[in-house]
C-alpha cells in the first residue's frame, strides 16, 4: 500500500498547502535572494509535493507557490499587480513550470506506486497460488482466498459463500469484520461455465468508495483461483470415492473368493457326514457313527468361527459399540484360552511365562480371548506340529506387553507390512484352507480399540513373535475394579 493511499485527502491538499506556506516563511526572513532563487526554491517544494502526496495537490501548490512568489517577492510588494512585463513573463515561465513538473513527477509517481502495487499483488497471488497448490480441504484453502482477497484490495471483510446440495448459499469462511457504519458488498459469481458454485462476497471501505476497475480485475482473478480452489477438490472427492468404491469391489471380490473357497470345505464335510448317516442302506457301527458326528462338530465349529471373523470384522469397521471393560488378569485369561484349545493344538508344547507382579487390566474377556485364540491357531496353523509356541508377558510403566512366540518358517519378508490386512495370509490358500485371513486384521482392530497396539517381527532364532500391547490405566476415571474370575469375565 502506497503513501498516497494512506493519507486522506484531506490531509495531502492540506501537506501541500502547508508546505508552500512554510517555505513562504522561511523565504521571508532570509536575506534579500533574487527572484530567480526563490522561484527556483518554489519550484523544489512543487516537485517534493508531486512525489509525496500527489498530482493534484502538487497542481494546487503550483498555483499557490505562484501567487506568493508574486504577492511577497515581485515589485510592487504585497499586491498582486505587476509592472514590469518582464516580471510577469517570468511569473507565467514559472507557473508553467512548476505546473508541467509537478505533473511529470506526480505521474511518475502514481507510476511507480502502480508498479510496486502490481509486484505486491502479483506476489501475492503467485504465493496464495502456491499455498493453494499444497493444500487440499476446503475448510483450510476457501479461508487463505479470503484473507488474501481483503489484503490485496485493502477491503475491511471478505466471505466465501457455497451453494449447498438444496441450491441455499451457505457461508463457508469469512475473513475481518465489516465496519460499523453503512456498506456495500460487491459479490463475484464462482462459475464453471454455466454452472455458477458460489460467490465471492467483499465489503467496500464506504459507500462512497467503489472498487476501481484494477481493483475489479484482481478481483476476478482471485474469483478464478478460488473457482480452480473448488473443482479440485470436487476432483480430489471424486478421485476418493472412486477409490473407495475400487477398494470396495477388490474386498467384496476377495470376500467372495474366500467364502466360496473357506466355506465349501467344512460344508462339504458337514453335507457328505450326514448324508452317511441318513443313508438307511449302509450300517454303521458305533465307532465309525462317532467319527462321523466328530467330523461334523469339528466342521461346525470351523464354520462358526468363519462366520463370526466376518461378523467381527465387519463389525470392528463399522464402529459398532463394544461391550463394557472391567479389571482382569491376563495370566488367567492366557491359561483359559490354552486350555480351550487343546484340541486344536494337537499336543503342541504351549508354555505361559508371567512375571509375579502381573498387574490386572481393564479389557473386554471376550475381546482379547478372541485376540489370543486368533494368535495361537494363527501360530498352529502355519508351524510344525513339533514346534512349541510360547506367551510371554512384560511389564512396562503405563503397559503390559503380551507376546505369542512360535519357531515355525516366519513370515516372509515381504508379507511383514501386510500381515495385519484383511483377507492376506502368509500362504496360499491351496495349503492352508482353513483360514480366511481375517484373523489378524481382527486382533489389530480390537487391540487398537482398546488403546494399544500390535505388529509382528521376525526372529533370528527362527520364528515369528507377534506383540500387543493393552494400557494399565483406566480410560476413564473412575474406581478401581475387582478382578473377576473366568466365569464372571465373560461378557
Amino acid at each position: 500500500m502506497n503513501t498516497t493511499r494512506a493519507w486522506s485527502a484531506q490531509q495531502r491538499y492540506a501537506l501541500s498547502v502547508g508546505s508552500v506556506v512554510v517555505a513562504t516563511l522561511i523565504l521571508t526572513q532570509l536575506p534579500s535572494l533574487h527572484e530567480t532563487n526563490i522561484a527556483l526554491l518554489y519550484l523544489l517544494v512543487v516537485l517534493i509535493s508531486a512525489t509525496t502526496v500527489g498530482l493534484i495537490p502538487a497542481i494546487l501548490a503550483s498555483l499557490l507557490a505562484f501567487l506568493t512568489l508574486n504577492y511577497f517577492f515581485v515589485l510592487p510588494l504585497h499586491t498582486f499587480f505587476v509592472s514590469d512585463p518582464q516580471d510577469l513573463v517570468r511569473l507565467l515561465t514559472f507557473l508553467a513550470v512548476s505546473i508541467i513538473t509537478s505533473s511529470l513527477a506526480g505521474r511518475a509517481r502514481e507510476q511507480a506506486d502502480t508498479a510496486q502495487r502490481s509486484a505486491s499483488e502479483l506476489t501475492t497471488l503467485l504465493s496464495l497460488s502456491q499455498t493453494l497448490s499444497a493444500e487440499v480441504t476446503l475448510e483450510r484453502t476457501l479461508p487463505l482466498v479470503a484473507q488474501t482477497t481483503m489484503h490485496v484490495l485493502n477491503v475491511p471483510a471478505c466471505s466465501v459463500l457455497l451453494y449447498d446440495a438444496n441450491g441455499r448459499l451457505a457461508e463457508r469462511a469469512t475473513v475481518g469484520a465489516p465496519p460499523t457504519l453503512a456498506t456495500r458488498n460487491v459479490d463475484t459469481f464462482l462459475r464453471i461455465g454455466p454452472r455458477v458454485l458460489g460467490v465471492l462476497r467483499v465489503v467496500l471501505r464506504s459507500l462512497h468508495e467503489p472498487l476501481t476497475r484494477a481493483e475489479q480485475e484482481r478481483l476476478e482473478a482471485i474469483a478464478t483461483q478460488a473457482v480452480l480452489v473448488l473443482e479440485r477438490a470436487r476432483l480430489v472427492d471424486e478421485a476418493g470415492q472412486a477409490r473407495a468404491l475400487a477398494e470396495s469391489e477388490r474386498v467384496k471380490a476377495t470376500l467372495f473368493s474366500s467364502i466360496s473357497h473357506d466355506l465349501r470345505t467344512p460344508l462339504a464335510v458337514i453335507k457328505g457326514a450326514v448324508t452317511n448317516l441318513l443313508d438307511d442302506s449302509v450300517v454303521w457301527d458305533p465307532p465309525a457313527q462317532r467319527d462321523l458326528l466328530n467330523a461334523v462338530d469339528e466342521e461346525s465349529d470351523r464354520l462358526n468361527r468363519l462366520v463370526g471373523n466376518l461378523l467381527e470384522m465387519s463389525r470392528i469397521e463399522a464402529g459398532a459399540p463394544y461391550p463394557a471393560r472391567s479389571w482382569h488378569d491376563i495370566g488367567e485369561l492366557a491359561t483359559n484360552v490354552v486350555a480351550r484349545l487343546k484340541p486344536q493344538l494337537a499336543g503342541r508344547a504351549v508354555t505361559i511365562d508371567l512375571p509375579d507382579d502381573l498387574p490386572a487390566v481393564h479389557i473386554s474377556y471376550m475381546q482379547i480371548d478372541q485376540v489370543l485364540t486368533n494368535l495361537l491357531e494363527n501360530a498352529a496353523r502355519y508351524t510344525p506340529a513339533e514346534t512349541p509356541i510360547r506367551i510371554q508377558t512384560h511389564v512396562k510403566p503405563t503397559m503390559i506387553e503380551v507376546e505369542v512366540r512360535d519357531w515355525g518358517p516366519g513370515v516372509p519378508q515381504g508379507m511383514l507390512a501386510r500381515i495385519f490386512e484383511k483377507f492376506v495370509r502368509a500362504a496360499d490358500p491351496e495349503r492352508h484352507a482353513d483360514g480366511s485371513g481375517l484373523g489378524l486384521a481382527i486382533c489389530k482392530g480390537i487391540i487398537e480399540l482398546h488403546g494399544g497396539r500390535m505388529w509382528a517381527e521376525n526372529m533370528t532364532d527362527g520364528g515369528a513373535r507377534f506383540v500387543f500391547t493393552l494400557p494399565l490405566a483406566e480410560p476413564t476415571a473412575g474406581p478401581r475394579m475387582p478382578i473377576l474370575n473366568e466365569r464372571e469375565g465373560r461378557e
